[in-house]
């Protein structure tokens, strides 16, 4: 049995407004064009106290699960949630992010910063560092400029 804790900083820049960036955030529909995977199922409320799950595609051999609680949220500033991302049934991680909007020039800086403690090599830092920074891209792309 092992354990790894680990932090990462990702920062992105995008050329809307922080209110732009930050619905993506919140609205459920816009949040599942560019967090969600091909044929993966994604429910949000985005609330303090609410949940947002995200599961992997069926058929595709393992059964991933994304489960989030959000612990924190400041209109178009900041976003705190707790999550744990499982696969078959199997624990993998425990997290805590904070997002972070600050308005840049006439854009936004989006400032992302996780802290997870990784279980028995079923995911590695650099793993969900990757796949996270791959979404922040994914969302730069959906955002209408």
């Amino acid at each position: 049995m092992t354990v790894k804790h680990a932090t990462f900083t990702l920062e992105r820049v995008y050329p809307v407004p922080p209110e732009r960036v930050f619905a993506a955030w919140a609205d459920p529909a816009a949040k599942a064009g560019w967090f969600t995977v091909p044929g993966g199922g994604h429910s949000l409320d985005f609330r303090v106290g609410g949940r947002e799950v995200t599961t992997g595609p069926p058929g595709d051999g393992k059964r991933m699960v994304f489960d989030a609680r959000y612990e924190d949220i400041a209109e178009n500033e900041r976003i705190v949630y707790s999550g744990t991302l499982s696969a078959n049934d199997v624990l993998a991680t425990v997290s805590v992010t904070t997002i972070l909007f600050e308005a840049e020039h006439e854009g936004t800086r989006l400032t992302l910063i996780e802290q997870g403690t990784f279980l028995d090599g079923h995911e590695e830092p650099s793993w969900r560092e990757q796949g996270t920074g791959d979404w922040l891209d994914a969302l730069g792309k959906a955002l209408p400029v």
